[in-house]
């Protein structure tokens, strides 16, 4: 099995490199409040550095609709973001039929019935989306809040793509998710890698090849081939591989 030094020095060495990253339980703590939620620091300063090292790209690639992204996270180019599980890149992102916006005002109508019997329990609204979040209600009352998401669970998706996280259930109008956009994305580079925390991040780590590194934030079940227990432990990850990668490849901008 290959280990965490053996995965950072593969990946200082790659000719080109892709660093994708989740946002929330992966560079940033998972808040109650979304809007309240920011990148470790160290976890920013590494990804500046690596950004700024030649053909070394870093995209942050989240469930958070672009803008909510964009809103926790200060970095733009050469930065990547990437918001909605791959439906919104930084430019472009696929349109809606006319069948679309109505499955998500049914959705939208459903969920916001259920969560306002249950405040603080809300509904998001993304573009491609709809999104119950219950995180805050789990603090007060953890068990109304799995009651709450149970409800929820029951309202019809019409053979949709529904994703459950941590204390969240989302239903999309597109089958788009994180594997999808990695699949694509990864083939310009030599190796990739990815890192998250969720259930969501799965489909991502499904699309890693042998000379990629997976690593698994946090202690729920995954397909990674390395774990590490904290954000903080992620952050010396990132830190370590910008540095290691600084000596193989010195910036341009130095």
């Amino acid at each position: 099995m290959t280990s965490l030094d053996d995965a950072l020095a593969r990946l200082a060495a790659a000719d080109s490199l892709l660093v994708c990253l989740d946002f929330d339980g992966t560079i940033s703590e998972i808040v109650s409040d979304p809007a309240a939620a920011r990148a470790n620091p160290a976890a920013l300063a590494a990804i500046e550095e690596l950004s700024a090292l030649p053909a070394t790209e870093v995209a942050v690639l989240s469930g958070r609709h672009l803008e909510g992204l964009r809103g926790v996270l200060p970095l733009g180019d050469p930065v990547v973001l990437v918001g909605s599980h791959g439906a919104e890149p930084t430019q472009g992102g696929p349109a809606l039929s006319s069948a679309d916006e109505a499955y998500l005002a049914r959705i939208q109508a459903e969920l916001e019935g259920i969560a306002a019997t249950a405040p603080p329990a809300f509904v998001e609204i993304k573009p491609y989306q709809r999104v119950m979040h219950v995180a805050a209600l789990a603090d007060e009352d953890p068990q109304r809040a799995a009651a709450l998401l149970e409800r929820a669970r029951l309202v019809d998706p019409e053979g949709r793509p529904v994703t459950e996280g941590r204390n969240v259930l989302e239903f999309s109008a597109l089958d788009v998710n994180k594997g999808t956009w990695l699949a694509g994305h990864k083939t310009a580079f030599a190796a990739t890698l990815f890192a998250g925390d969720d259930t969501t991040d799965e489909d991502a780590i499904a699309q890693l090849g042998p000379e990629d590194v997976g690593i698994k934030v946090g202690a729920k079940p995954s397909a990674a081939g390395l774990r590490l227990p904290t954000v903080d432990a992620m952050a010396g990850f990132l830190t370590d591989l910008a540095a290691a990668r600084a000596e193989r490849r010195p910036s341009a901008r130095r």
